[in-house]
């Protein structure tokens, strides 16, 4: 019975507390609370939310895979922003041709060249120029010309943004008036990321934010502005760029700046509590070109043992080679072996990293 009047005793008191606010302190009061509910909100928001970074360097394909997430989760292109895409992927196409028909005469294949006038004609252009049906002409000559498709087979000495073949195959369709890029164009479409992008997606009730970085060397110091509260890092590399040098530094080999750089991340203090999922990409290029190269032949990687012009042993070495950078033996590196122009491709493998981040999120968290 003691008991019982205490309590009630202690409910009188706390009561009588409660009345003494004044309007003012009332007021004062509400608001506190409601700041109080809405940070628990955005806690809450937060902790659902699944911050997901895109890394690697200059093209290999990350800004692909951001464009493949608004396909498959956001609301994809609309007429708009297609039209938007129709003077890069015009220019993309003159520059990419520009630069074989400039390989041609380093090489001395420009001799061989039928069609002369339209080889001259796309050295005399400038860039910036509009893809006209004459142009479009001139590309489709050179395109079917024997010396120029040599000079192509020779990429890997030059720079050319490999993905506008595409253009060349299509010129008629994307020089016509009323062109609208489809979503294939706008994928195989090469713009230099610039600074930071980041865009949200709920997929499956899970808020992603995912951030798509610039790749080039001048480029990577920004990254660390974004390197905080990470859930996950896809780093993506690209296979076919074994044979490749740099554009920023035509005497370094991509891959092995790539591999550098994947050390640098996978090894960092940031992300030791980070899911890191390792996209080795442009398997379709990387299966051409080592049908036609032998991957020892090359100094950078006279350690390579398995057979020659054979993929399944090219991307199992390139594989080892980056798995070889993780110092930290409690740390998984999750792989896929992708093609981010292929849209279903991209479906599968986002969906399996998906499982993969969200199950090492629960385990990070104590849930599991």
């Amino acid at each position: 019975q003691g008991g019982l009047s205490f309590a009630n005793s202690s409910f009188a008191v706390m009561g009588q507390c409660g009345s003494s606010l004044t309007t003012d302190e009332k007021i004062e009061a509400a608001k506190t609370r409601s700041i109080e509910e809405q940070n628990a909100d955005d806690h809450t928001r937060d902790e659902l939310t699944v911050k997901l970074l895109l890394l690697g360097p200059g093209e290999s394909g990350k800004s692909t895979m951001f464009k493949q997430m608004k396909l498959l989760y956001g609301k994809g292109f609309s007429e708009e922003e297609r039209m938007d895409w129709v003077p890069k992927i015009q220019m993309g196409a003159i520059s990419a041709i520009k630069a074989v028909c400039t390989a041609a005469i380093r090489f001395g294949s420009d001799v061989k060249v039928a069609n002369r006038p339209s080889l001259l004609a796309i050295l005399d252009m400038n860039e910036r120029e509009s893809l006209t049906p004459e142009v479009a002409l001139h590309i489709k000559a050179l395109w079917g010309d024997r010396a120029i498709l040599e000079t192509w087979e020779r990429r890997s000495e030059y720079q050319v943004i490999e993905s506008n073949e595409l253009y060349f195959q299509k010129i008629d369709v994307i020089a016509a008036s009323g062109y609208l890029p489809s979503d294939e164009d706008i994928l195989a479409s090469r713009v230099r990321t610039c600074g930071i992008v980041e865009e949200s997606y709920v997929i499956e009730n899970v808020e992603f934010v995912i951030i798509d970085v610039g790749g080039q060397r001048n480029e990577r110091k920004k990254w660390i502005h974004c390197f905080d509260n990470v859930n996950a890092v896809i780093f993506v590399a690209a296979l076919s760029e074994f044979d490749q040098m740099m554009f920023e530094d035509e005497t370094q080999n991509r891959m092995v700046d790539t591999l550098h750089l994947f050390d640098s991340i996978c090894n960092s203090r940031w992300f030791h509590k980070t899911a890191m999922i390792l996209f080795l990409n442009k398997r379709d290029l990387f299966s051409k070109k080592v049908s036609k190269r032998n991957i020892r032949d090359l100094a950078e990687w006279d350690d390579y043992a398995g057979k020659a012009y054979d993929y399944d042993d090219g991307v199992t070495f390139f594989l080892q080679k980056f798995l070889e950078k993780n110092q930290q033996k409690n740390k998984d590196i999750y792989t896929h072996v992708t093609c981010v122009t292929d849209t279903e491709n991209v479906k599968v493998v986002f969906n399996a990293s998906k499982d993969i981040i969200l199950k090492f999120n629960l385990e990070a968290s104590g849930f599991m």
